[in-house]
């Protein structure tokens, strides 16, 4: 029961970076415990990961900084 919270806490959490970070879609691994963003249509391709989403917060603002998305 407590892990279906967190995965819902996962989930609320996954859709706010989406919300913020128009043009990227997350998602979290299957095994690991971590979360990953892509963003379409970007060549090469534009991925990040983390292991909160805080950090991947960051690495999304990170790599838009590194290509001049942002």
């Amino acid at each position: 029961m407590g892990a279906e919270c967190n995965d819902d806490g996962l989930t609320r959490e996954l859709r706010d970076v989406e919300r913020d970070y128009p043009g990227w879609k997350v998602w979290p691994a299957v095994l690991g415990g971590l979360v990953y963003a892509r963003r379409p249509r970007t060549s090469p391709p534009l991925v990040v990961r983390a292991v909160t989403t805080d950090e991947l917060r960051q690495a999304i603002e990170t790599a838009e900084a590194e290509r001049g998305l942002r």
